[in-house]
């Protein structure tokens, strides 16, 4: 037995062979030490934890690998051709996988998004839960559900993506977004009456108080980084003159995350008070008036 091992390990191959396996065993322990005993004591809630986890598993990993390379490649000849093999079959084989990796490093130090954003790319929209090597994983919002709500499927993208389509950011530099409520009311309804209600709703709701400090501070910092143009915060309201009706688009500010729970109290609020007012939403209708000549000929 003894003369058996002495053979394998008196073997470079098999002696290789068996450290790395040992190497692997141990990053896989020691992996599961400081996940399961370290890192799962932060709270959950924590801003640290996700950071923390990322670190962890990228350093154990990392260093294995050095390990493994340092078993593997001994000499600066063995280096060299296994260099050239491993460029070749990467430039040939594995286009995909170099371009997510180099959008990995780009989204790393470039910094377009990071974990918590809202973005929107190819047609996705989502926020961002995490930011992997090769690809980045969205919660979806939208799709089949109207608004920014989420959908709870996991989208999973390529970090190559970044070359290949544009990048829309919600949540990036400022922490709002512009919306929109359309509403139609009759000639006859007192539409200067109407603006005013509609304007009202929104400086007077808690949201939109709470949000326009914030909003004003975030913008001043981002105009040292960006030629951004200062639009005022406060809500406005457009006139529009149609053939049926007055359209009125009432544009404000909101939290990213509250477009949607934000427009429907303003609508609520809209509705209460334009029935107290008197004004009446216009709908678009269609009258039938019967053929004099058809009636006549009947009788």
């Amino acid at each position: 037995m003894q003369t058996f091992m002495s053979e394998i390990l008196a073997n470079d191959f098999f002696r290789k062979l068996i450290l790395s396996v040992i190497i692997w065993v141990a990053q896989a322990i020691i992996r599961h030490i400081l996940l399961s005993y370290v890192v799962n004591r932060i709270s959950d809630n924590s801003p640290h934890f996700y950071t923390t986890r990322k670190i962890t598993t990228y350093a154990i990993t990392i260093s294995t690998f050095l390990l493994l390379f340092g078993i593997w490649i001994q000499r600066l000849s063995d280096l060299s051709v296994a260099l050239g093999i491993l460029a070749a079959g990467l430039a040939f084989a594995l286009q995909e996988v170099i371009g997510s990796v180099a959008g990995w490093i780009t989204i790393v130090s470039g910094k377009p998004f990071t974990i918590g954003d809202r973005i929107e790319t190819g047609g996705i929209r989502g926020d961002v839960v995490d930011i992997g090597v090769l690809r980045t994983t969205l919660m979806e919002i939208g799709n089949w559900l109207g608004g920014d709500h989420n959908t709870g499927r996991i989208v999973t993208l390529s970090n190559a993506f970044l070359f290949k389509e544009p990048l829309y950011n919600y949540s990036a530099h400022l922490p709002f977004v512009w919306d929109e409520i359309k509403v139609p009311v009759t000639y006859e309804s007192d539409w200067k009456k109407a603006i005013e209600i509609m304007e009202k709703a929104v400086i007077e709701h808690p949201i939109y108080q709470q949000l326009l400090p914030i909003a004003e501070k975030q913008r001043r910092e981002v105009r040292r980084k960006l030629a951004l143009k200062m639009t005022p915060l406060e809500p406005r309201t457009y006139m529009k003159i149609t053939d049926n009706w007055i359209e009125l688009g009432l544009v404000y500010p909101v939290d990213t995350d509250l477009r949607r729970s934000f427009r429907s109290e303003i609508s609520q609020q809209l509705l209460t008070e334009y029935e107290k007012s008197g004004i009446v939403i216009a709908s678009q209708t269609i009258a039938i008036v019967p053929n004099s000549n058809s009636e006549k000929a009947a009788g």
